[in-house]
């Protein structure tokens, strides 16, 4: 049924009722993020409309024309079933659904006679849903005997015999540092973008010589890393990473070096950015590796405007 709004109401918290004018700092902390959250997915759909807030319990309404909150709605319905690809959306939803979901609160949410809560509490984890792309980027680390450099286009090569071979591009100024592992068997991390056609082959893009005693362990994190689809989980495994490592600053000179490509989400790259800040000022490949991934960073700020 059309109508012209859509409601939140939390009514009790520790199975005590909720009142507006007498809140306690755990039900105005879930209120306000609940309502900030419905405030961003409404405004993602169009700015011409108005807020209520008011007594009886803590209750909050997003006002509209009937078809601008049947849009928002529908934005809604599409992230609960899993359909939604507007990254705005599927983030605010699944923070309304985390405080609907804690039994510490009792939330109602409405669209006209339809009970969304109900729906929201007992669907699957709200995240954007994946598009279908011709071509996927990401990090890797691969092992092989290095026993050539160069070609036309900077790249060397791991030779696996029998005329098997693997080229891993470079640039110019990596081909110098590499030049001390030729004739070795090493271990590099790259960038492998691997291709919908799978008549082409992977295309390999170095970052970094990685030593052997840190390949087990970042192995282990892109083995998390790259089965995570959720933007902000993913955020929550690199500072996991580096919380729990005993050779912090090893690592986050290699994640410095592995994310700096125009290929990440910012966002990712903006973790490294402030997990490293502190770092910088003693150890010095670290300040020449954040500048490095800073430049890309302000890159991709202006191509978002």
């Amino acid at each position: 049924m059309p109508t012209d709004k859509l409601e939140i109401k939390l009514t009790f918290v520790d199975e005590e009722y909720v009142d507006l004018n007498n809140m306690s700092v755990k039900a105005l902390e879930s209120f306000l993020s609940v309502t900030n959250s419905l405030k961003n997915i409404s405004e993602s759909v169009s700015t011409d409309i108005t807020f209520t807030i008011k007594n009886g319990s803590a209750y909050a309404c997003t006002n509209a024309s009937k078809d601008i909150i049947g849009n928002i709605y529908s934005k809604i319905d599409e992230a609960i079933k899993g359909e939604s690809i507007d990254e705005t959306v599927t983030l605010n939803l699944r923070n309304i659904q985390k405080e609907i979901q804690n039994t510490v609160f009792k939330y109602q949410f409405f669209y006209g006679n339809e009970i969304l809560d109900t729906r929201i509490r007992t669907a699957k984890k709200i995240a954007k849903k994946r598009t279908k792309q011709l071509f996927e980027n990401k990090l890797d680390i691969i092992s092989g005997y290095f026993n050539q450099i160069g070609g036309n286009d900077p790249n060397y090569h791991f030779d696996y015999g029998n005329g098997h071979r693997l080229t891993i591009d470079c640039t110019i100024n990596e081909t110098e540092e590499l030049k001390e592992y030729l004739y070795k068997t090493i271990s590099s991390l790259v960038v492998k973008k691997t291709f919908e056609d799978e008549q082409t082959k992977a295309v390999f893009e170095h970052k970094s010589i990685i030593e052997d005693e840190f390949v087990y362990p970042f192995k282990e994190f892109l083995r998390i890393y790259n089965s995570i689809n959720d933007l902000v989980e993913r955020l929550e495994i690199i500072y996991d990473f580096i919380d729990n490592s005993d050779k912090k600053e090893k690592y986050i000179e290699l994640l410095l070096k592995a994310f700096k490509s125009p290929v990440f989400d910012i966002s990712e790259i903006k973790t490294i950015l402030v997990i490293s800040k502190s770092f910088q000022e003693k150890n010095d490949n670290i300040r020449k590796n954040r500048a490095e991934l800073l430049k890309v960073y302000n890159g991709l700020l202006k191509q978002l405007g």
